[in-house]
């Protein structure tokens, strides 16, 4: 009889359902779909340090668990990451004892601080990469990127029982970064309540009605303009000179982007086509994504975009950048207008949508749903996932 696994997890930021960030929102619905497979799954959450148990699909109440000593700090790399080493998230994960610790995202000292300290206590750990060792993601802030790969990142990695790839491509990439631990590439899955039907589909309407009529290219997400390529979605759209056309953009200030963004569409002479929108979710969410003609995802760089994902299964047509297809999956199925991230095949991406007809729009968008449900489950995937934990754990054992 197999004996159920203890899986603790560790999210670094806002945490749940109603977030834009897509690497917290993965979190939990991994945690959701995991705790349905026979397993205990805890979720130790960094922004309030609090402990989330699954069971039965469904969160139970967080509380805190009570803390045990902490061990002596001696070698020099324990003491460059002591700084970062959060005694009560350490205490908490111990106290549960997991069988396995999944961290999410790279270019964390928290988290490597936190790993260093498991592999001195003997808890094994796997990380999920989440798209960030992309050649485009490490240009930023690329100096700080390879002191910290050379002092800490790469042997965080490499002392990981595995790594979780969102994609063939992002597998080649991690080896590329010089990780030799074995490579699990499992993908997103589709987040619970994505096709979830339009309540008030003329909501947008009603608080736009100068948007009635216009043909609606609809970004939601994270606004993030140099990951997100939006900044060459805004010149892309200058370039196109679509008639009755309007970008609409939906989601929360990243890095002072919206700033950024602002600035742009004003200097392109675009700025009356250009909405903001703050975040929307559940009801809301899926009342904006009926009102779009288009979605559009010009990604610079991608894991697996949960929100390519969400449109996807309300049936809505998409235009994206390859990087927002890493599995190549909307392409093949005719499900997607697929460009490249740059100004000009976006320009043409955006040509070629507004030039297709209604049916065809939703020819389209009815093939991305389909593209999705048959491949991206989350049943599915975090039963693969928990079938990569039990054979690390066998062959370290």
């Amino acid at each position: 009889m197999t004996v159920p696994l203890r899986i603790a997890h560790v999210a670094n930021e806002a945490f749940g359902l109603d977030t834009a960030n897509g690497v917290q929102h993965m979190v939990y619905c991994l945690a959701q779909a995991q705790a349905d497979t026979d397993t205990s799954v805890a979720v130790f959450t960094r922004d309030d340090h609090a402990v989330h148990f699954f069971g039965g699909g469904r969160e139970a109440t967080s509380r805190r668990l009570q803390a045990t000593p902490l061990g002596s700090v001696n070698s020099l790399r324990q003491r460059l990451l002591s700084r970062y080493f959060e005694k009560d998230v350490a205490d908490d994960v111990a106290a549960w004892q997991p069988d396995i610790v999944h961290f999410h995202s790279v270019h964390v000292p928290q988290n490597v601080a936190l790993a260093a300290h498991l592999s001195r206590t003997g808890i094994p750990y796997c990380v999920t990469v989440h798209g960030a060792l992309f050649p485009a993601a490490l240009r930023r802030r690329r100096v700080k990127k390879s002191i910290f790969k050379l002092l800490f990142e790469r042997r965080y990695l490499n002392e990981a029982r595995f790594i979780q790839a969102l994609s063939p491509q992002e597998a080649e990439v991690i080896r590329r970064y010089g990780v030799a631990r074995p490579v699990v590439v499992v993908p997103n899955g589709l987040p619970p309540g994505a096709n979830l039907p339009a309540e008030r589909p003329d909501a947008l309407y009603a608080e736009r009605p100068w948007l009635r009529g216009r043909l609606v290219f609809m970004f939601i997400g994270r606004l993030e303009h140099w990951q997100k390529g939006l900044d060459l979605l805004l010149e892309a759209f200058a370039q196109a000179e679509l008639r009755e056309a309007t970008l609409v953009l939906v989601g929360p200030d990243c890095r002072g982007s919206r700033r950024v963004l602002t600035a742009l569409a004003k200097r392109l002479g675009i700025s009356s086509d250009v909405v903001f929108m703050e975040s929307a979710f559940g009801q809301d969410r899926a009342n904006l994504f009926a009102a779009a003609n288009v979605f559009v995802h010009p990604s610079r760089w991608e894991g697996l975009s949960l929100s390519v994902l969400a449109a996807a299964a309300t049936g809505k047509a998409c235009l994206i950048t390859r990087e927002a297809d890493p599995l190549g999956e909307l392409e093949r199925a005719r499900a997607a207008i697929v460009v490249e991230a740059n100004v000009s095949s976006i320009a043409e991406g955006l040509r070629r949508a507004a030039a297709l007809r209604h049916d065809d729009l939703r020819a389209m968008g009815a093939r991305a749903r389909s593209v999705v449900e048959d491949n991206f489950s989350w049943p599915s995937i975090a039963g693969t996932l928990v079938e990569a934990y039990r054979r690390a754990l066998t062959k370290a054992g």
